[in-house]
């Protein structure tokens, strides 16, 4: 089957979640096709790993600081041209919209040229966008987002209406799409898991070692991105508790986004500079040495009603590298650590028993116990090759419906 899938506005590679469904795609024996945005230095077309990449500017991207802004009212609804166009020029059969930004424009294409059209919701993104409004760099356009958010709210909508097949990344997100008109038979499970092979792969960063590893350490780790919904505040209010139990403890906190400021801030105001560090943003590469050299991984997620619908990978690649978890009490996350025992769990927002939590799990037994549970569970049934059947198996429905005609 010829597939074309379309990607929101991200340049290709990288983005894990897209590059392993097609690449298992095009190993399954399709012709996979993706549209992504054209970052610089770019080729506009180019197979990458079995994937034709069809690169494509944004309209107005070069005008600064409103291309953004631009991008949600214009680029949309322009995508749907460069989607018929590659459609009839590769005989595409068959397409797969990654996300809400271009789910409208894809579906309206797929109706049009009566061929069946993925819905990939990697996200519950309309209250992402929401969301995104009450944080520091977004606040000031707060007082015009109605109107965007009611229209991605009525987008959402007919795309669930209309797509053949909607994928979720836990099936706890399908009580609010049912609602906007969708249907059980459309959905398909598609986790976020990862590949333990592949992982295991990539080389130890031995600089890092050299910086972090260090045994009299109690090294608590959260690597993502930073925003207020994260619950990285949280983290750092409950080391002053944690330090008076556990004075060897540091925290590092990976990554980069817009809270990185205020989060440097708190640390300071709370004198924590010895023990909180902020290494920033690492590429991809560097993320299981930081995994292998940490003791405990954190993931103190704000419960919302986004991560309410699905769990982060970083959830899965913890539990490949056997490193136990004391994660937020989220529907997803509760559901896999009660059935795998990986992990502990707390109240989110709440400081003081995320900091029992990690007194608690200062146990080095334990620490062995929940990790070898969580490195049990990821070879047995959280991993992508086990995943990835529910997506094959998808596109071989689709094929067989294409055979009947």
């Amino acid at each position: 089957m010829n597939i074309l899938m379309v990607l929101s506005t991200k340049k290709y590679p990288p983005d894990r979640r897209v590059e392993r469904e097609a690449h298992a795609l095009a190993a399954a024996g399709h012709n996979v096709y993706l549209i992504a945005r054209r970052g610089p230095g770019q080729m506009k077309v180019e197979i990458v790993e079995g994937v034709h990449v069809i690169r494509t500017p944004l309209p107005f991207q070069k005008i600064k600081p409103i291309a953004d802004t631009i991008y949600f009212y214009a680029q949309r609804y322009w995508i749907y041209f460069a989607i018929l166009r590659a459609c009839r020029r590769y005989g595409i059969q068959a397409l797969h919209v990654h996300d809400l930004p271009y789910a409208f424009a894809a579906v309206l294409a797929g109706r049009r040229l009566k061929i069946p059209v993925v819905f990939d919701m990697h996200e519950h993104y309309v209250e992402v966008l929401e969301d995104s409004f009450n944080t520091s760099v977004y606040r000031k356009y707060k007082p015009f987002s109605a109107p965007l958010l009611w229209l991605m709210a009525q987008e959402e909508k007919y795309a669930c209406r209309h797509s053949t097949k909607i994928i979720v990344i836990g099936n706890e997100h399908i009580d609010r799409l049912i609602p906007l008109g969708a249907r059980k038979e459309q959905f398909v499970e598609v986790a976020n898991t990862d590949d333990p092979e592949f992982l295991a792969s990539i080389p130890i960063q031995e600089e890092i070692v050299r910086q972090y590893q260090d045994s009299t350490k109690y090294t608590l780790l959260y690597i993502g991105g930073f925003n207020p919904f994260r619950g990285l505040d949280t983290a750092i209010k409950a080391m002053p508790i944690v330090l008076k139990k556990i004075p060897h403890a540091r925290l590092l906190l990976v990554g980069d986004g817009e809270s990185r400021r205020e989060l440097e801030k708190l640390t300071k105001d709370l004198h924590l500079q010895d023990h909180i560090i902020f290494p920033g943003f690492v590429p991809f590469q560097h993320v299981p040495t930081y995994i292998r050299i940490s003791d405990v991984c954190l993931l103190p997620l704000w419960v919302t009603a986004h991560i309410e619908t699905g769990i982060t990978n970083k959830f899965f690649q913890y539990m490949i590298f056997g490193k136990p978890m004391i994660v937020s009490n989220a529907r997803p996350m509760v559901r896999v650590i009660n059935e795998t025992g990986c992990g502990l769990l707390f109240p989110d927002r709440n400081p003081q028993s995320l900091a029992e939590k990690i007194i608690e799990l200062q146990d080095r037994e334990k620490q062995k116990i929940l990790g070898q549970n969580g490195y049990r569970a990821a070879r047995e049934k959280y991993n992508w090759q086990t995943t990835v059947r529910s997506l094959l198996s998808l596109y071989d429905e689709l094929t067989e419906l294409k055979k009947k005609g």
